[in-house]
C-alpha cells in the first residue's frame, strides 16, 4: 500500500513541479502588491519551495535528463546571463533608490522646494513630527499636502510625517486638541503648533516657529509718518509683516519719544520705513546709542525727506543725498524715475538674489565712505552708469547736469557692520517704496520682498534664513484661439498632414512599380 502511494505521487510529480512554480510566482506578485496579512508572502515562498523540492525528490531522472539536453546547456547559460543581469538591475535600483537626484523642468520650479524652506530644513537639529487629520472625503486635499511634504523629507530625515482619520483615531485627536478635520499639527518636544496649511509658505512658517526657542521681534518706528505695517492701504507695509512673520519674527511699533530710558529688551532689529518727517534730536540720539551698542538698524529713506538721522549715518560712512535716480538705460517699463537691477554686489544678503530684478520707484543716491575704522561698509546696489541723481527736482523735464548732479553708477543701498567688540550693523536703503505692499503685489520674477527679508535676516543675525523665499503659486489663463490660429490649426492638421502622407506614399510606390 506504501508503494501504491508512493508511486501515485510519482506520477503526479509534474503537477507538483508546476504547482510549486505557480506558487513562487504568486509569493512574489503577494510581496510586491503588499498583500495583506502581511505573512502570506513569506507563508507562499515557503510552500512553493518545498513543492519545487518534493517535485525533485520524486523525479529525479527528469530533473537530470533537462540538465543533459543541449538546449538545456544552452537555456542554462541563458539563464546565467539573465540572472546576472537581473541582479545588476537590481543593485542599480538599490544604489539610485539611495542616491537619487531629481529635476524640476517646469517653467516656475512649481514642484521645487525654495532654497530658504531647505536652508530651514538643512538647519534642524532635532526631529518634528507631522500629524495631519484628515477625513476620507479630503482625500485630494490629504494627497496634496502628502506630496508636498514628500518634498520636505527628501531634504532631510528629520522629518515624521503621519496621517490619521480622527473618527478612526478620536483619542489621539482629543489628546492633541484637535475638533476638526484638514489640520496639520506640528511637534517638537513640548512645543506644538497648529495649521490648516496646504501650501510651502505655510508649512515652512510653522516648522520655523517649532523648530526655535527664542521668537526675535522686529520694531518699525512710527510718530513720522513712516509705512505702516498694521495698515493695508498699497503705500505701507502689511505684506512685509506677513512675509517676517511667516519667518517666525513678532513684528511690533515702536515710538521713541516715548522711550525714557533704554529700548525694548526684545528688540532684534529696528526699521526706519520711509518717514515723511525728521526724528527729533533726542529720537535720533537714542537710536544712535543703539547702535553704537551693537544695535541692529534698517533706514529707508525716501528723496526730499529730512529724516533727522544724518548725524547717526554719518558715523556710520553712509550720506543720503539729496537728488532723485534717473536711469534711462534700466529702468522698470520706461519709468526712467523708477531704477531696475539685475546684479548685486557680493553680500550676504544678496548672494541669493542672481536671476531676480528689483525695482526702486523714487529712489534718492548713497555716498558711502569704505575707508572707515573698524567697520566694514559695503554697497550693495548701484544704478547702471547711465544713471545721474537729479537735483533739480522741480523741473518736470530732467536733464543730467554734470556740474550738480552725480554720475552713475549710483548706490541704492549699503550695509555696513562694525568688526570691534560692540559689532552693531546697519542697512540703509535710498528707497522705502521697493517694499510696500503696491511694490510687492507686482507678478513675476521680482526679488523686493527677498531683498526686505534677507536685510532683516541679516540685521537679525538669522544668516541661516537668507535665501530666496517660498514663490506664491501662479495662476496661467488659457489664451482663447484667435481666427488665424484656427485656420492654421485646420488646414496643417486636417489637409497639409494627411497630403504630406498621401504624398509620399504616391512617390514610394512610383519608385516600386
Amino acid at each position: 500500500m506504501q508503494n501504491n502511494w508512493r508511486e501515485q505521487l510519482k506520477a503526479s510529480a509534474s503537477g507538483i513541479g508546476w504547482i510549486g512554480i505557480t506558487v513562487l510566482i504568486l509569493s512574489f506578485l503577494a510581496w510586491q502588491l503588499g498583500s495583506q496579512p502581511k505573512w502570506l508572502p513569506q507563508f507562499l515562498l515557503v510552500l512553493g519551495v518545498v513543492l519545487v523540492v518534493l517535485f525533485v525528490y520524486l523525479s529525479p531522472e527528469t530533473v537530470r535528463a533537462v540538465f543533459v539536453r543541449r538546449q538545456t546547456r544552452y537555456g542554462s547559460n541563458a539563464l546565467v546571463m539573465t540572472l546576472a543581469l537581473l541582479g545588476i538591475l537590481f543593485f542599480v535600483n538599490v544604489w539610485s533608490n539611495n542616491n537619487h537626484k531629481r529635476w524640476d523642468l517646469t517653467q516656475n520650479k512649481q514642484f521645487s522646494l525654495s532654497p530658504q524652506t531647505i536652508a530651514v530644513l538643512k538647519g534642524l537639529t532635532e526631529p518634528i513630527k507631522i500629524t495631519g487629520f484628515y477625513v476620507p472625503e479630503q482625500g485630494s486635499q490629504r494627497q496634496q499636502v502628502e506630496d508636498l511634504l514628500q518634498e520636505y523629507r527628501y531634504h532631510t530625515n528629520l522629518l515624521q510625517v503621519e496621517f490619521v482619520d480622527p473618527d478612526q483615531k478620536p483619542g489621539l485627536a482629543r489628546q492633541l486638541g484637535i475638533s476638526s478635520s484638514g489640520v496639520l499639527v506640528f511637534q517638537r518636544g513640548d512645543k506644538k503648533q497648529e495649521s490648516f496649511a496646504i501650501d510651502e509658505q505655510d508649512i515652512t512658517s510653522n516648522i520655523l516657529k517649532v523648530s526655535r526657542d527664542v521668537q526675535k521681534t522686529i520694531y518699525f518706528t512710527t510718530g513720522h509718518g513712516e509705512r505702516d505695517p498694521e495698515n493695508s492701504d498699497p503705500d505701507n507695509y502689511s505684506q512685509i509683516k506677513t512675509i517676517l512673520e511667516r519667518d517666525n519674527y513678532l513684528v511690533k511699533t515702536l515710538n521713541l519719544a516715548t522711550v525714557t530710558d533704554t529700548l525694548p529688551s526684545d528688540v532684534a532689529a529696528i526699521v526706519v520705513a520711509g518717514p515723511t518727517g525728521p526724528f527729533a534730536p533726542q529720537e535720533a540720539d537714542r537710536l544712535g546709542k543703539y547702535l553704537d551698542e551693537g544695535g541692529k538698524v534698517m533706514v529707508l529713506a525716501d528723496p526730499t525727506v529730512d529724516t533727522g538721522l544724518d548725524d547717526v549715518l554719518a558715523r556710520w560712512g553712509v550720506t543720503l543725498r539729496n537728488d532723485a535716480i534717473i536711469d534711462p538705460a534700466s529702468s522698470f517699463y520706461g519709468d526712467v524715475a523708477t531704477p531696475l537691477v539685475s546684479r548685486y554686489n557680493f553680500h550676504t544678503i544678496t548672494k541669493d538674489l542672481g536671476g531676480l530684478s528689483t525695482f526702486f520707484p523714487l529712489a534718492r543716491s548713497i555716498s558711502a565712505t569704505l575707508s572707515l575704522t573698524d567697520t566694514t561698509v559695503t554697497t550693495l546696489i548701484q544704478t547702471s552708469a547711465n544713471a545721474w541723481g537729479e537735483t533739480d527736482l522741480q523741473n518736470p523735464q530732467a536733464s543730467l547736469d554734470p556740474a550738480k548732479d552725480s554720475k552713475g553708477p549710483l548706490v541704492l543701498a549699503v550695509a555696513v557692520e562694525k568688526t570691534e567688540e560692540k559689532s552693531g550693523r546697519l542697512v540703509a536703503f535710498g528707497d522705502s517704496d521697493f517694499a510696500s505692499d503696491n511694490a510687492l503685489s507686482v507678478r513675476g520674477t521680482v526679488g523686493n520682498p527677498d531683498l526686505f527679508r534677507n536685510a532683516i535676516n541679516w540685521l537679525a543675525e538669522e544668516e541661516s534664513l537668507i535665501a530666496i523665499g517660498p514663490k506664491s503659486p501662479e495662476q496661467r489663463t488659457i489664451r482663447p484661439l484667435t481666427d488665424s490660429d484656427k485656420s492654421l490649426l485646420f488646414y496643417s492638421t486636417v489637409i497639409i498632414l494627411p497630403l504630406a502622407v498621401l504624398l509620399a506614399g504616391c512617390i514610394v510606390w512610383w519608385n516600386r512599380r
